[in-house]
């Protein structure tokens, strides 16, 4: 157990309103240990960012727990980084005050997290372009700096959700090796949310397919890839190719269910 960094357990989240009640997510039960790479896909409106919410504790659970590193999570705690579909990048700030911002949010912008900073970005080729600005980058290079940021909090814990949806195909596949090698290099454990089902396929080492609302675990999928094969390099394999036909068939089902 002492390699388990996620647990999720029983997890059941209803909202209530003066008239009704919708069950968002019930009976949701998963582990991820240290520096896996998790991703969760589903049909549209399953909680699939519901519950990278209630992992960074930004919302509770009506019922069960989550705990992260054997902590109920806090916002407050710094054990999640969070990295959103758009970069939020400020365009006023150069890339460098950019990275920093994080940092001045939570009033930890030391002389050491300010080294750590720069020294991710000088290692993930952001070094020449410390001292320009957001407009003069590609929404790829954005997208970095956005994830630089998150990093230089130092979090346990990355929860992506769908940060590759705003970018044209090329720049999507680019970009999936970029974030992949830089997570691993890092040894840093990661949740993505995407309804790309191949790249889900193609980052991680376990995929979890929810049900249409209220958004219950249909199946979990290890990938079984070999370590050193990049998400590019995944996609074109036979066991990426069988792999989505499975889990694209079991959406499918959710969504004929839907419609009965």
């Amino acid at each position: 157990m002492e390699n388990i960094l996620v647990n999720v357990s029983n997890l059941n989240l209803i909202y209530q309103s003066i008239n009704s009640e919708t069950i968002a997510l019930e009976d949701i039960s998963f582990q991820i240990k240290n520096q896996e790479f998790i991703s969760i896909i589903g049909p549209s409106g399953c909680g699939k960012t519901t519950i990278l919410s209630l992992i960074a504790g930004l919302i509770k659970p009506t019922s069960g727990y989550i705990k992260v590193m054997n902590k109920i999570p806090n916002p407050k705690d710094d054990l999640c980084g969070y990295m959103f579909q758009r970069d939020n990048l400020l365009p006023w700030r150069t890339i460098e005050k950019n990275i920093y911002f994080g940092l001045e949010i939570k009033k930890q912008k030391s002389k050491e997290k300010k080294e750590y900073a720069i020294s991710l970005a000088n290692k993930y080729g952001l070094k020449d372009f410390l001292k320009k600005h957001p407009s003069e980058l590609s929404g790829g290079m954005r997208q970095r700096v956005a994830l630089i940021r998150t990093l230089a909090l130092k979090p346990e814990l990355l929860l992506l959700d769908e940060p590759f949806s705003a970018l044209d195909y090329q720049t999507k596949l680019e970009l999936c090796d970029h974030v992949f090698n830089i997570i691993k290099s890092e040894n840093k454990t990661a949740i993505l949310v995407t309804h790309d089902i191949y790249e889900a396929i193609s980052m991680s080492d376990k995929i979890i397919v929810l049900s249409a609302r209220p958004g219950k675990i249909k199946a979990i999928h290890e990938t079984g890839f070999k370590k050193e094969l990049t998400p590019f390099e995944r996609r074109k394999t036979d066991k990426a190719k069988k792999l989505f036909d499975v889990i694209w068939q079991e959406i499918q089902n959710e969504k004929n269910d839907e419609i009965q």
